[in-house]
């Protein structure tokens, strides 16, 4: 298994088209036809129908998706855990958090609690939660929604609140809009197997609302679909902390469309 073939299957996950998908990977169709059945050699059963208009995921191609994400960021997660038991520091506290934390939340807690000496190690949730539980970690803030327990054994405090709101910039020449429980115009999408993508997409269905058309971009990064929102290129459930000083503005949608969540300070318990 080679991360490449990763990110080939979810180029092709997201294009439903070996030429777009090969042109997004930077090489010929040929050779990546040629990497995608490697994969599936290794893995032992075709991902994909190819015959079909779009490109359609197989039974296997559909349970090796709901895994292909989170194994992406357990190989990532592993290299930044190894890359950081190198220090500046003789001893240093350990912080694990999530980008979108590092980026707007961190600074000023730290600053609150007089912190210092302290190495900031971005990884996804589930890693960061790993390390506590492992004790690779002093503590992880992370966000959270649902149920606490389900954390397991840590000691856990809760240090903020936030929301995932859909937001669109002025820029956006085709507006969002909800209209017979369907989803109109330009929206972006977590790639599957991300927390932020599971809860959407648990929202829209529990309302049993649907998107009327593809997304128009698939990330699994809260700040890179910012970004897009910003140049005007469609709407996204984006965290509120992001959002001071941005253009993107609230769409005018049901409050539900709101999805609230913790920020969570996590520690191992004693």
């Amino acid at each position: 298994m080679e991360l490449a073939w990763i990110d080939d299957f979810l180029a092709l996950c997201q294009t439903r088209n070996f030429t777009r998908a090969a042109q997004t990977r930077n090489t010929t169709q040929s050779a990546y036809s040629r990497r995608i059945q490697r994969l599936e050699d290794w893995l032992g059963a075709p991902l994909f129908y190819r015959e079909s208009r779009p490109v359609n995921l197989t039974p296997a191609g559909e349970e090796f998706m709901a895994r292909a994400v989170r194994l992406r960021e357990d190989i990532f997660d592993a290299r930044r855990a190894v890359l950081s038991t190198s220090s500046h520091f003789k001893k240093t506290l350990r912080i694990y958090t999530t980008n979108t934390l590092a980026s707007n939340f961190i600074a000023p807690w730290l600053i609150d609690r007089k912190m210092e000496n302290y190495s900031l190690i971005v990884a996804s949730i589930a890693g960061c939660l790993e390390a506590v539980k492992r004790s690779h970690a002093d503590m992880a803030i992370v966000p959270h929604f649902g149920i606490r327990a389900d954390l397991g054994n840590v000691q856990i405090e809760e240090i903020g609140q936030d929301r995932l709101s859909l937001v669109a910039s002025t820029a956006l020449k085709r507006a969002v809009t909800l209209n017979k429980n369907r989803l109109h115009g330009p929206v972006m999408a977590y790639t599957p197997g991300t927390t932020y993508g599971a809860k959407i997409a648990e929202m829209l269905g529990r309302h049993r609302i649907a998107l009327q058309e593809s997304p128009v971009c698939e990330s699994a990064s809260a700040e890179a679909l910012l970004a897009q929102v910003e140049a005007g290129l469609g709407a996204a459930w984006i965290p509120e902390i992001l959002l001071s000083g941005k253009k993107a503005k609230r769409c005018d949608m049901p409050k539900f469309f709101d999805i609230p969540y913790d920020v969570l300070l996590v520690k191992a318990a004693t």
